[in-house]
């Protein structure tokens, strides 16, 4: 199979390296490449989590990781978040600060950061981005010297726990798959056979909550840099990673079937977390 982890887009630099890392597992071993390429985008009909909104925006935010990149996740979490919570108020329903880590003997990740902002008022959503920006960017070098990729999406569904059920410290696997012409990505398929299986054969001690989005635009309104983006909150690491090495092949049969996409794999740590 050929959907390995690329990385990022919009300055997009191939994730060749993490393709080839190494995720410790029962009975073997899978590559954040397998990995990325067994979830190849969408969600389960039938499996939708309790606080699911179909047709709800979320804020996809990527931070790129240089040789020179700075990133305070404390100064983030302690201050940042805090100014945009008490400035947006209940028109964020829910915002999530996550560091991207590598794995066991994997080399350093491509990303440093990866942060959802799921909208709760869209309205009031947009005008407090045009009243409060510049005091937002104002703060931007206080803890971070990365430009970062913005983008808007569709929640396309979500299985499992509710999203209010995940907490500090919990592992996310958040996918990507970068947006070109003639990519194909279909969502529908997705949810209707391809989230159902991998709900099926991985179950709810691997998988505690899953999330499907599609790309809408980039922040300047142009083209969204990803087509589809989805968050895997593992529940029981372990388990998670011996669903893989005994389910991969079955999963990855099926990813032609929906996608054409080269994904990007990113193992995050939630380490801040808002919500109204």
């Amino acid at each position: 199979m050929s959907h390995h982890d690329s990385q990022h887009n919009e300055i997009l630099t191939p994730y060749a390296a993490q393709r080839r890392t190494m995720m410790k597992a029962a009975g073997g071993a899978l590559t954040l490449g397998t990995v990325a390429g067994i979830f190849g985008a969408t969600l389960p009909r039938g499996a939708y989590a309790k606080d699911s909104v179909a047709g709800g925006r979320c804020l996809t935010i990527l931070y790129p990781k240089a040789a020179d990149t700075r990133f305070d996740f404390d100064y983030y979490r302690d201050h940042h978040l805090k100014l945009i919570m008490d400035l947006f108020g209940n028109a964020i329903q829910r915002f999530e600060l996550r560091k991207v880590i590598s794995p066991e003997g994997a080399p350093p990740a491509d990303f440093v950061a990866s942060i959802n902002i799921w909208v709760g008022d869209q309205q009031k959503f947009d005008e407090g981005g045009q009243q409060h920006g510049p005091k937002m960017i104002e703060d931007v070098p206080n803890f971070t010297n990365a430009q970062p990729v913005i983008q808007t999406d569709e929640i396309i569904g979500m299985a499992g726990s509710p999203s209010s059920a995940t907490k500090i410290g919990q592992r996310c696997l958040a996918i990507a798959y970068p947006n070109s012409d003639g990519v194909k990505f279909d969502t529908n398929y997705y949810r209707d056979h391809h989230m159902p299986l991998i709900m099926k054969l991985y179950g709810a001690d691997a998988i505690h909550r899953f999330e499907l989005r599609r790309g809408v635009a980039a922040q300047d309104g142009s083209k969204a840099p990803y087509v589809g983006s989805i968050n895997i909150y593992i529940a029981k690491q372990e388990v998670f990673d011996k669903a893989g090495t005994q389910h991969g092949q079955t999963l990855r049969d099926d990813v032609p079937n929906f996608s054409s996409v080269n994904p990007i794999a990113l193992t995050t740590e939630i380490v801040g977390l808002a919500q109204t």
